[in-house]
């Protein structure tokens, strides 16, 4: 053959090139590395998804043992027995005449504790911050007595507070008292 000049060319022949062997997906019917860029709304991306999600065979009949569930025993055989999530509303007293509630136990509740202080901010007029306790955790503080208010507007605000959940602690003597009670006073709860 000629080059473009009229010459014959001087180079070797090529050697034929070997076909690629493709695999198609017998789901598909496209290459298998093609599968996941299918449109994801055609019939036949629907059924190779389909096929990529079944469990394989066998698989969905296996089971699992039940493991017992062990319970935390105390030094002296004990068994420790489960804490209740709680709401614990507390009064001190400052100086003179003035006072503090604390609330603690709201984020066991899943309530937002910056944000249920601004609700008993605005609500009770008065200064309210979230602090941290010595243990660790956090509490929400507000300037004045409101121990008789703040019930009734934990459970109008929140539905999964009840009123079993929530409790007035003494700050005289430390004891824990059911803060909801129909007739007579608040029992004592150890």
């Amino acid at each position: 053959m000629a080059d473009g000049t009229g010459e014959p060319s001087t180079s070797a022949p090529r050697e034929p090139v070997a076909p690629r062997l493709v695999e198609y997906d017998p789901i598909t019917g496209v290459p298998s590395e093609f599968n996941e860029f299918l449109p994801p709304d055609c019939p036949e991306y629907k059924k190779w998804k389909a096929a990529q999600e079944a469990p394989a065979e066998g698989v969905d009949k296996l089971t699992l043992k039940e493991q017992p569930e062990e319970e935390k025993k105390l030094p002296g055989g004990k068994v420790k027995k489960k804490t209740k999530a709680q709401v614990l509303i507390s009064v001190a007293q400052r100086q003179k005449n003035k006072s503090t509630t604390t609330v603690a136990g709201l984020e066991l509740f899943g309530v937002k504790l910056s944000e249920a202080g601004k609700i008993f901010g605005k609500k009770f007029a008065c200064g309210a911050s979230v602090v941290k306790t010595p243990s660790g955790g956090e509490q929400i503080e507000m300037q004045g007595d409101f121990l008789l208010q703040i019930p009734d507007l934990l459970l109008k605000n929140y539905k999964n507070i009840t009123k079993e959940d929530v409790f007035f602690v003494d700050m005289a003597d430390g004891k824990k008292k059911k803060n909801f009670y129909e007739d007579g006073p608040a029992e004592d709860d150890d």
